[in-house]
Parts: structure tokens; C-alpha cells; sequence
């Protein structure tokens, strides 16, 4: 899979979530047991998604906690991770710091959103080589470029749209729509927990052992 296309315009590479924490056989044997998966990497690509999809197989029960501290990454690993996080009976999605641009997405495709107090969320809206889709679907220079530029809006749009549905009426899914795809801000803008909270989705505050948790993965993976 090639890096240019990315929900993120920082496309760092970083080591598997959690690599050398616990030693990755007996890292993922906790996650299973316990059902708690970290994602603590600047960057979510296609291997980040298979680990986590391959833990999220064999979950004893319907339940999962996802613990993010990221900037983003592929569009298709973070729709991955975002569509598998769905289908659990009861999942939350923990924010100790940041989840920015797909971070965000994979956030907010949880059953319940927890945050730490100074952490923050970003809108989703997808870049392709560092820029964002809105302003390159009406390039000329480029035209095949600018075809899939619209094809990314298009898709991501009815996918926020999709998400938002099952958490707000429909008389609030417009302000959200403009918050979450950036319409009036720059793609990594921090969206803090009160603007969050403002659009109707709840959100709960997140104990301090998460942020403990991202601290101890964090050294090796950033």
C-alpha cells in the first residue's frame, strides 16, 4: 500500500502498537484476555490494522476498549479498523491525548467515547500527497487526480454522514458534518472534548490510568 493517500499529512513511520511493551506473542495474548487494544503510533497503516483486526477476531466476548494516541494514517486501514470496532455489541473508544484525523474516525465508530480532559479529536476529511481532497476535486491541472479527489470526498462524506446518524438526529448532523469534515479549519485543528460534547454526542471523562497506559507505550512507538 503506498503512503501518499493518508487521512494525516504526517505520514511518520513508527513501530507496531506496543512493540517491545510486553513482547509482541505476549502483548497480544493480554489484549485478547483483557480486551483492551492500544493504538499509540503516529501512523495507522495496513499492518497496524491487520494485528488489530486479528485481536479483534478472537475477543472472547462482544466487548472491546480501544486506547488511541495517534495522528492518523491510510484512509483504508483506519476504515478497517473503524468498520470491525462496529460490529461489537459494546466498545469504547479511549482518548487519554489525541486521536487526530483517522484517529478520529476510528473514535467515533465506538459505542462510548471517553477523553482526558486537554485531549483532542480533528476533522476526518481525507489528503491525498498532503492535500486535502476539497481543494484538489476541482483542479484542472490534474484531472485524474482531481477524479479521485471527489471520489475520496464523496466516499468519506456519506461515511461521517453514516456514523453521525447513529449518534444525532438529523436536525444536528449538518454543524457536525461541517465540524468533523474541517469546513472551517485547517485539517488538523484540535477539536476539543466541549465542541464534542456541544454537537450532542456524549462524551465521558477518561481515567487517568489510560493516559498512564499511552505514557508507557508511547517511549517506544513515538
Amino acid at each position: 500500500m503506498s503512503k501518499p493517500l493518508f487521512l494525516t499529512g504526517l505520514a511518520a513511520g513508527a513501530a507496531l502498537m506496543g512493540a517491545g511493551y510486553l513482547g509482541r506473542r505476549n502483548l497480544a495474548r493480554t489484549q485478547r484476555l483483557t480486551g483492551i487494544i492500544p493504538i499509540v503510533k503516529p501512523y495507522i497503516d495496513i499492518e497496524t490494522a491487520e494485528g488489530v483486526l486479528a485481536v479483534m477476531e478472537r475477543l472472547p466476548e462482544e466487548r472491546v476498549t480501544i486506547v488511541l494516541h495517534t495522528l492518523g494514517g491510510c484512509v483504508t486501514a483506519c476504515v478497517l479498523i473503524a468498520n470491525a470496532l462496529r460490529q461489537f455489541r459494546d466498545s469504547t473508544a479511549i482518548v487519554p491525548y489525541m486521536a487526530i484525523s483517522g484517529g478520529t474516525l476510528i473514535a467515533l465508530s465506538a459505542t462510548h467515547l471517553e477523553m482526558g480532559g486537554r485531549a483532542s479529536l480533528s476533522a476526518v476529511d481525507p489528503q491525498i500527497m498532503g492535500q486535502r481532497v476539497k481543494h484538489l476535486a476541482e483542479s484542472k491541472d490534474k484531472p485524474s487526480i482531481a477524479a479521485l479527489a471527489r471520489e475520496y470526498d464523496a466516499a468519506m462524506r456519506k461515511y461521517v454522514r453514516a456514523r453521525l446518524s447513529e449518534r444525532l438526529p438529523e436536525d444536528r448532523l449538518g454543524p457536525a458534518m461541517d465540524l468533523l469534515l474541517g469546513e472551517h479549519a485547517p485539517h488538523e485543528w484540535p477539536i476539543q472534548r466541549p465542541e464534542i460534547e456541544a454537537l450532542g454526542i456524549t462524551v465521558a471523562p477518561a481515567a487517568r490510568q489510560w493516559a498512564d497506559l499511552v505514557d508507557r507505550h508511547r517511549g517506544r512507538a513515538w
